[in-house]
């Protein structure tokens, strides 16, 4: 399905080689297995994203401004181990049961956490969004390849999965609500989050609500940072962080 699109084609055959033998795993076996094979996948795309059909940019015979040539040019199988030491070391005895789970966030049960850290999809001036579902579908894919083949956009070049730009945190003109109903929601913990200085609210906008509904808002500016894909060279990293009341 994916022949050309975003890599060779031996490694298409590991991935599907690969996939049943993660998918017979089981508990922290199968999740981190996952994550390697996610990892690797990411590694071996230029921009780190499936947002493009551009499997020719990696077989290009070009001089690069850009990009981990050497890593695109490793094996699937070398990366995977890689990232699967990665997590391994990573692991540690904290003493203290941890969850995680994946759901939208405005359905979450909010009582109960010291603090809770957003990073939601930043929407620009111009009203241009990012959409994770659009940049990551590969990997959204690989969770259920048996429901995969009914949710591919054929279309699109780079067949991404249907649902793409329906996520309210995607639109201009919901953005703003979900925003303040995330934090009217989680208004009894701490709240940080993570957005860019000339997005979508506005970071005034933003502070107006953490005011509103925690008391108080800090703005912390991180500084100017550029993505590979953007041409916004203006644009700052910014944190807001909301403080419970007392």
């Amino acid at each position: 399905t994916f022949d050309g699109i975003f890599y060779e084609p031996e490694e298409n055959r590991f991935i599907d080689g690969i996939l049943p033998r993660i998918r017979s795993l089981t508990g922290y076996k199968r999740d981190i297995a996952y994550y390697a094979l996610f990892q690797a996948c990411l590694a071996k795309r230029p921009y780190n994203l499936f947002h493009r059909a551009n499997l020719s940019m990696r077989k290009r015979n070009v001089n690069r401004t850009f990009g981990n040539k050497t890593t695109w040019d490793r094996a699937f199988s070398e990366l995977f181990v890689r990232f699967a030491n990665e997590a391994d070391e990573a692991v540690f005895e904290s003493q203290n049961a941890c969850q995680a789970f994946k759901s939208d966030v405005l359905k979450i049960d909010p009582d109960g956490f010291d603090l809770v850290y957003l990073d939601p999809p930043y929407i620009s001036q111009k009203g241009a969004f990012v959409d994770y579902l659009d940049y990551y579908h590969f990997l959204e894919g690989l969770l259920q390849p048996d429901k995969w083949p009914n949710r591919i956009l054929n279309s699109y070049k780079h067949k991404p999965l249907k649902g793409r730009g329906e996520n309210p945190w995607c639109s201009p003109k919901l953005i703003e609500g979900v925003f303040e109903e995330a934090i009217r929601r989680f208004r009894g913990s701490i709240i940080v989050i993570s957005y860019r200085s000339d997005g979508i609210p506005s970071i005034a906008r933003i502070s107006e609500m953490l005011e509103k509904y925690t008391g108080g808002a800090t703005i912390l500016d991180a500084g100017s940072y550029t993505y590979a894909l953007s041409r916004n060279k203006k644009s700052h990293e910014v944190v807001l962080v909301g403080g419970t009341k007392k």
